[in-house]
């Protein structure tokens, strides 16, 4: 006798059968209490970590006011949605057990096939979870999922940080500046049990409109907000209806004091909080389209890091008519790589580095003496190119600071960008080193003893997480 046929699963079963919340937990994602919720017992959005990790992937699961189970990855902003579109994309981007692709078959298959297994499961093997389900309350209009950093936050009131780094109170009153600066409360214990509190500067770090990060600084400190996700987040000023020129900075700190010594009209501030991704290059690309900004003043760091920035910057803002990037990067040298169909932008770029070459050749000459053989020592300091294919062109740049700097240069010279792009370096190694000299030369020019002199920007070290 034939077996009746098992009936098909739909999507609109899928949604029915499997709770999101117990699906998540027999995956083997962990229940992270400490940050679901203001309440734990009655928080409207639930935190879960896959294997206890946040960094192997992490879902906040929330209700509704349907009843319905949706989730949202703070990570990467199209991660959300119903059941199906955690499998979905999961079966996408591999990174956990137990989801997976089903060979022959598409990507919604694959779904509902995950889904059978799912529900196939014996029941010893699949987690519930009735008491937690009954604790997540339906959303409300006007209810905002809050990261735990962003509570500790409170408007800027204690300065003595900035003020110790020389930005005057009325840098830090521009409304440029309105609600980007913040204070970040940190309290503990000692070993001892003495209660500790610790008030220290907040720079809110912003990825599609959203605070999803904090760049926390204090004398002797700089790190990042536990949870903060940094690879594509940037701190921002504010605009207004006549911005018309980006000025991007390596840091909150660079950008205050360049804003402080140039006063420029008209400008956003951007930082990068001291790490270019590719994904930032993306992000701020974007603001100068999305904003219509004419200019972007590439502001960052005046030593080899920053001119390597400059170099990722140039080449992600280059029109999408002539592709360029980054292709290698080793130790004393990195190549770039340029498709265009246009010779004359690659002839006056050659001609430019010919250039820069023949200028090395004459300094090694002047030392080395005019009937000098150029050998190894000489050939590693030139810029060289070779064509790759049809249109089709690699440039090898050695890694130092004047080399940079001439190419960089030669590469806005010689190409369209998506805008204006100009070189804007400090006098000193940043912005703030440059205006705390000039503090300190104003302080001694008028017969003043000038005060103690700001510490050093300490180099970036792993602190305790806030």
């Amino acid at each position: 006798m034939q077996q009746p046929r098992e009936p098909e699963l739909n999507f609109n079963q899928v949604k029915k059968d499997i709770n999101l919340v117990d699906l998540v937990l027999t995956l083997g994602y962990q229940h992270n209490r400490a940050k679901s919720g203001s309440d734990i017992e009655k928080g409207k959005f639930h935190t879960f970590d896959y294997k206890g990790k946040p960094g192997l992937d992490q879902v906040i699961i929330y209700k509704n006011p349907a009843g319905d189970y949706l989730y949202f990855n703070r990570a990467d902003d199209r991660d959300k949605g119903s059941v199906i579109d955690f499998l979905k994309h999961r079966i996408e981007n591999p990174r956990i057990d137990g989801v997976m692709a089903t060979p022959g078959k598409n990507i919604w298959a694959s779904v509902i096939e995950n889904a059978k297994r799912f529900l196939n499961l014996p029941a010893a093997e699949r987690s519930t979870s009735h008491q937690l389900q009954q604790r997540i309350e339906p959303v409300q209009r006007g209810d905002a999922y809050v990261p735990d950093f962003l509570r500790k936050t409170t408007p800027l009131t204690d300065t003595a940080y900035l003020m110790h780094r020389g930005l005057s109170p009325e840098t830090l009153a521009s409304p440029l500046f309105a609600g980007r600066i913040l204070n970040h409360v940190h309290t503990g214990e000692t070993k001892d049990g003495r209660p500790y509190k610790f008030v220290n500067t907040a720079f809110p770090q912003l990825y599609q409109d959203s605070i999803v990060g904090l760049e926390i600084k204090a004398n002797g400190f700089k790190g990042q907000a536990a949870d903060s996700l940094n690879s594509a987040a940037l701190w921002l000023s504010n605009t207004n209806s006549k911005t018309t020129t980006l000025v991007v900075a390596e840091s909150a700190i660079d950008a205050l004091s360049h804003y402080q010594l140039k006063q420029p009209t008209n400008a956003l501030y951007a930082s990068t909080s001291g790490q270019l991704t590719d994904n930032k290059v993306t992000e701020l690309k974007h603001l100068v389209e999305n904003n219509n900004l004419k200019t972007v003043k590439l502001a960052l760091d005046n030593n080899l890091e920053g001119h390597l920035f400059d170099t990722r910057m140039i080449v992600g803002l280059a029109r999408p008519a002539t592709p360029m990037g980054i292709v290698r990067t080793l130790p004393g040298l990195i190549t770039v790589a340029i498709h265009s169909v246009q010779d004359e932008p690659v002839s006056r770029l050659h001609r430019e580095a010919k250039a820069y070459n023949q200028q090395v050749l004459e300094n090694y000459r002047k030392v080395a003496g005019p009937e000098a053989a150029s050998g190894p020592t000489l050939d590693i300091e030139l810029i060289k190119a070779s064509k790759v294919g049809d249109h089709s062109y690699q440039f090898h740049v050695p890694k130092r600071l004047e080399t940079l700097s001439a190419f960089n240069q030669a590469l806005i010279n010689a190409f369209p960008m998506v805008a204006k792009v100009e070189l804007e370096k400090s006098k000193a190694n940043d912005w703030n080193d440059q205006l705390k000299e000039q503090l300190k030369e104003k302080a001694q020019t008028i017969g003043q003893e000038p005060g103690k002199e700001p510490e050093q920007e300490p180099r970036p070290r792993r602190g305790p997480r806030l």
